[in-house]
């Protein structure tokens, strides 16, 4: 039988494919709706899609770290520290990246998810340290999950921005 951290590992990994589907489906939809694909959109998808690797990847790596029979506490660390140094290079990444396809800069909502990106980053990262000791489990999966929620949520209110019609 499974553990009740593989099982939901697992759900997750899963939700996080399907956010990718998503993603992908809601650029298709804008294209069949007759406008094309600028910078922006491709950066727009192509961010999402990460944060669904993301979010599938982490939660399938400490059943694979398992497999290879380490420690529990160590499976956990590993998993955050993998995780969380991704997210952070995401987090800084990001206002450049945006600022080259669109040429303006920074504007609030976005600093506001980068901050939230890096903030779970920053968990991730305390975690890795073995600070947490016993809890580093429940701190990973939480961290995680929140991650997902966020992505969703950040996507959601993007999609304002991106299904306006082009003037």
């Amino acid at each position: 039988m499974e553990s009740p951290e593989t099982s939901y590992l697992y759900t997750v990994a899963i939700l996080g494919i399907t956010f990718m589907g998503f993603a992908a489906v809601v650029m298709l939809l804008r294209q069949t709706l007759g406008s094309h694909l600028r910078p922006f959109d491709a950066l727009f998808a192509r961010v999402y899609m990460e944060f669904a690797v993301l979010v599938s990847m982490g939660a399938m790596l400490p059943p694979l770290l398992m497999f290879w029979e380490l420690p529990i506490g160590t499976v956990w660390r590993l998993s955050s520290g993998l995780l969380g140094i991704l997210l952070l290079w995401i987090g800084l990444s990001y206002p450049a990246r945006r600022r080259g396809v669109t040429g303006e800069p920074t504007p609030r909502y976005v600093r506001v998810n980068v901050t939230l990106t890096l903030l779970i980053s920053l968990t991730l990262l305390i975690t890795a340290t073995g600070l947490l000791h016993e809890r580093s489990g429940p701190a990973f999966l939480t961290a995680l999950t929140a991650f997902l929620a966020f992505a969703l949520v950040a996507w959601l209110r993007a999609l304002s921005i991106i299904l306006v019609p082009e003037a």
